[in-house]
């Protein structure tokens, strides 16, 4: 991990399932209102198996994917349509039969509005951003989100240990598009060369990174992404390398 981060002069990180986790047992709960019966270690199986029908590139070719794409009434608000397909994909590979997606993740997404679902912070994870943030490494999160991002971090007391938040649903931008990115480096006035981002899904997270020129790193503690996508690094998670680069930077001056 050292030659991966070394120089690195800006940190970025996706928001879900790297800062924010998907909270499984409350899921469990919530579809099992609607008669589906699961628990969380099998919809940590279905989410991986629902990230594996993704959009995928291989030696330079995408294939389509195959999520499933539920017609439901609130799919065109900000960040809807990602959502509602990581959502309705990862439920029918738990046992939802496919043609009652749209109205389960239409009851879902109103839960969500009121307490995102991906709300499971690493409790290590403040303490690390700030021990690099005092090394004089600041810290952004890009993600592509519904413009709810600041009012969640508020809510789960983590918003004054980032220094950036870029919420799609707010900017008008999504990953994978580098001016995402770039809005980023801009604000810090750092070369992509100098940046990492970190964050869960090789289509939006890592494509986008390499397209903008930043180094990139999948965050995949589940082992979703197994025997996918060789060539891109495996990181534990944020608080790992936000604590490696506190490390270097505090030995550089």
């Amino acid at each position: 991990m050292n030659d991966l981060l070394h120089g690195v002069r800006l940190l970025s990180l996706d928001a879900g399932n790297t800062v924010i986790f998907l909270d499984h047992a409350r899921l469990a709960k919530l579809a099992a209102r609607h008669g589906l019966v699961t628990d969380a270690a099998t919809l940590i199986k279905a989410e991986g198996a629902a990230k594996r029908r993704l959009p995928s590139v291989t030696s330079g070719v995408t294939s389509a994917g195959t999520m499933v794409h539920a017609e439901w009434p609130s799919s065109r608000e900000p960040g809807a349509r990602g959502w509602g397909a990581m959502v309705a994909t990862t439920l029918v590979e738990a046992g939802l039969p496919a043609e009652r997606a749209g109205e389960v993740i239409e009851e879902l997404w109103r839960e969500h509005g009121v307490k995102n679902l991906w709300s499971l912070v690493p409790p290590d994870l403040p303490a690390a951003l700030d021990a690099m943030r005092a090394n004089g490494i600041p810290v952004v999160l890009v993600s592509n989100s519904e413009g709810m991002l600041e009012r969640l971090f508020r809510q789960l007391g983590i918003f004054e240990h980032f220094d950036l938040l870029l919420d799609s649903g707010i900017v008008g931008l999504e990953k994978p598009d580098p001016r995402f990115f770039q809005v980023a480096l801009d604000h810090f006035k750092v070369p992509a060369a100098d940046a990492i981002h970190l964050g869960d899904i090789f289509q939006t997270d890592i494509a986008g990174a390499r397209a903008t020129g930043m180094r990139s790193a999948l965050v995949d503690p589940y082992g979703h992404y197994e025997g996918m996508y060789p060539d891109v690094p495996r990181v534990p998670g944020a608080a790992e390398v936000a604590r490696a680069l506190a490390v270097a930077a505090g030995a550089s001056t």
